[in-house]
């Protein structure tokens, strides 16, 4: 007779348990959730937020707090979106550190001088915070952990366990981010003419008319509208349009969203990876100096 022991997944609120529900998560809606509620029982933190790092953009990947309802999005969207994370010190230091061979523990000191200003405005109730970097398959990425007034600062235990999950965490980011750019954001894929531009070109053998008028199509323009941002003939757009159609194997307006999107999807994580390798050799370079 043969016994199998089968290992428990954990209880929900353990830390096993908790690492069980992340991985269910990736690629999910709740994966920011989940992250918050592994961390909070690994290190004590209460709130979360993960990055996808490149030269002069920041993705946000998931932010949450363990209790959702006091999660700071508009402290998060305005680190992004004003570019106030170009002027996080830590952040500079992850830019430096995120190509080396192992993830990075920084342990932020909020005392510096970088934080006179920066602080009142994204980290008013914060204790303490350490932002873990590193790179896995799906690209570099800044874990920013956070533990919130009136607890204590993280413990050495709490630090220390996270430095051993520190592997696991980028991987699983990368995975989550990954699955996640498969999944366009149609409204920013479609309200940038150049980069609709650049994508179709980038992405068929379209010739340049051909491939601007399509991007003017997928733009909202009318074949008027394309006639005169073009300075040509209405017949003329028709007339390409009805080519680049034919190259496509496509035959209407909606196959073409169809086509662009999953060429976006794809163009936009390229266009994203070619911006981090230069950034990171430049502040390589000027660490040197």
């Amino acid at each position: 007779m043969m016994t199998v022991m089968v290992q428990d997944r954990g209880a929900p609120g353990s830390v096993q348990g908790s690492l069980a529900h992340l991985v269910d998560a990736i690629g999910c809606e709740g994966f920011g959730l989940a992250l918050a509620h592994y961390l909070h029982g690994l290190c004590g933190a209460d709130h979360v937020a993960a990055f996808r790092l490149g030269r002069d953009e920041l993705r946000e990947v998931a932010a949450c707090c363990v209790q959702p309802e006091l999660t700071a999005r508009d402290r998060v969207e305005s680190y992004v979106k004003l570019g106030l994370w170009k002027n996080d010190p830590a952040m500079t230091e992850a830019q430096r550190c995120v190509d080396g061979v192992s993830p990075t523990i920084i342990h932020v000191d909020f005392s510096d001088q970088g934080y006179t200003d920066l602080r009142p405005r994204v980290y008013p109730h914060v204790r303490d915070r350490i932002l873990l970097c590193g790179r896995s398959a799906g690209g570099a990425f800044g874990l920013s952990v956070l533990r919130a007034d009136p607890h204590s600062p993280f413990g050495d235990e709490g630090i220390r366990r996270l430095g051993e999950a520190a592997d696991l965490l980028v991987a699983l980011l990368g995975k989550h981010a990954q699955l996640c750019q498969g999944q366009p954001d149609v409204a920013h894929a479609l309200t940038d003419l150049p980069d609709i531009e650049a994508c179709i070109v980038a992405r068929s053998a379209l010739p340049r008319r051909e491939a601007e008028v399509c991007a003017r199509i997928l733009y909202g323009l009318s074949s008027v509208g394309i006639a005169l941002d073009l300075s040509v003939s209405e017949e003329t757009v028709k007339t390409y349009r009805k080519r680049a159609y034919q190259r496509l194997n496509i035959g209407s307006e909606r196959e073409l969203l169809t086509w662009y999107l999953a060429c976006w999807s794809r163009w936009s994580a390229q266009q994203f990876d070619a911006c981090l390798r230069p950034a990171v050799a430049s502040v390589a370079a000027a660490s040197v100096h």
